[in-house]
């Protein structure tokens, strides 16, 4: 038979033989996910373990390559899917029971999931905290501070993400993608603040592919306040960092709160088109908002940054806000095309190099450095 391998390592819940593991320190409310650590791909009777991460408490449980993981809590788990499911369920600090098979032989391990890691980053210090979007719904803020002296003030950059439900809290490969960008920034004397959608990650609520739009923007509202309160920024000096759709939610939250500049990278003038992973609903609310009104009101420095191959007939139009922005009177705006850049920011030799390779080309500082560089000239 055909084994489906699943690439991308699993850390949905971790369970260890050890005592338990306080799953969130300080007095944030809101709870670690587990940590599994092992990758899978699917077998006759479960879920084949087909790596274990080093130093897990997957390893310490005895954990090997070829285990098949066959339920959870008693519920059975024929696919790779139904295990992600049934761990998913958990957060650190939770009793787990796992039935495994080895060589025909079958046991049963019963632990405390460990929580998620947390991200280290250069000359700072990370803050996991949250934010509650809407009644019921906290979401996982990740907020840099800047090593320095007591009481400072900084200058502060809040990223608003792409269109998608991926995490933004990647402690396995914190330099790169949305996560390295703000690792970069951080690291030079930024406060940054990450946020989690619904549903993702640790955050609380519905599912991030069945939400609408309003409900996104309150938990990128939310954050925006909390990072102007915090005792470690300077409210005057705010930042928002959007990318690709981000740069479409990021005039909206301006147009409410007055902020030092905005930098989006990839991003259009308007509403998006539907395209998979989100809701019906996302698209329809969203297709009735004022972008290009949004902008109008932002008044503010803007800068607008896009790939010279970026092949998206969407995220490709950001110098249309230029325009806009600058008629405006209220702001002002400057666009630069970055040569050799895929929508992902990695450079590639030609167009034709770069056709359905977005992020496979290779690796390149220039957006950091551009965003960087507009920072610093605020300050």
């Amino acid at each position: 038979m055909k084994v489906k391998r699943w690439l991308i390592l699993l850390y949905l819940g971790l369970f260890s033989l050890f005592p338990p593991v306080q799953a969130q320190s300080g007095d944030d409310p809101l709870p670690r996910r587990g940590y599994f650590g092992v990758g899978l791909e699917k077998a006759e009777s479960g879920a084949r373990v087909s790596s274990v991460a080093a130093d897990s408490t997957a390893a310490a449980a005895k954990i090997v390559v070829g285990d098949v993981i066959e339920a959870v809590d008693g519920s059975p788990s024929t696919t790779p899917e139904a295990v992600i499911a049934l761990l998913g369920r958990h957060k650190g600090g939770d009793s787990i029971k796992i039935d495994v098979s080895r060589d025909g032989n079958r046991r049963t391990i019963d632990g405390i999931l460990k929580p998620y890691p947390r991200e280290q980053m250069a000359n700072a210090t990370l803050q996991y905290r949250s934010v509650v979007a809407l009644p019921g719904v906290r979401l996982r803020t990740i907020l840099s501070i800047p090593s320095g002296p007591a009481n400072s003030r900084f200058p502060a950059v809040l990223l608003v993400p792409g269109g998608g439900c991926g995490s933004i809290d990647t402690p396995f490969s914190p330099s790169v993608a949305q996560p390295g960008l703000m690792h970069t920034i951080g690291s030079q004397g930024f406060v940054t603040m990450r946020v989690d959608k619904s549903g993702v990650g640790d955050s609380q609520g519905e599912p991030c592919d069945s939400i609408g739009f309003r409900e996104e923007l309150a938990g990128y509202q939310a954050a925006l306040a909390a990072l102007r309160s915090h005792p470690s920024v300077n409210p005057d000096q705010i930042y928002l960092l959007g990318i690709s759709l981000g740069g479409v939610f990021a005039p909206l939250l301006a147009a409410e709160t007055k902020v030092a500049g905005i930098s989006v990278w990839g991003t259009s003038s308007g509403p998006p088109p539907p395209y998979p992973g989100r809701s019906e609903r996302f698209f329809r609310e969203f297709a009735s908002v004022d972008v290009a009104g949004a902008w109008t009101k932002a008044n503010t420095r803007v800068q607008v940054l896009q790939g010279e191959y970026d092949n998206d007939p969407y995220t490709n139009h950001g110098v249309e806000i230029v325009a806009i922005v600058n008629n405006s009177s209220r702001g002002s705006a400057t666009f630069a095309k970055l040569a050799g850049l895929d929508h992902c920011w990695s450079r590639h030799a030609s167009l034709e190099a770069s056709v359905d390779k977005c992020g496979q080309g290779q690796s390149s500082t220039a957006l950091v450095d551009s965003i960087l560089a507009f920072l610093h000239s605020g300050k």
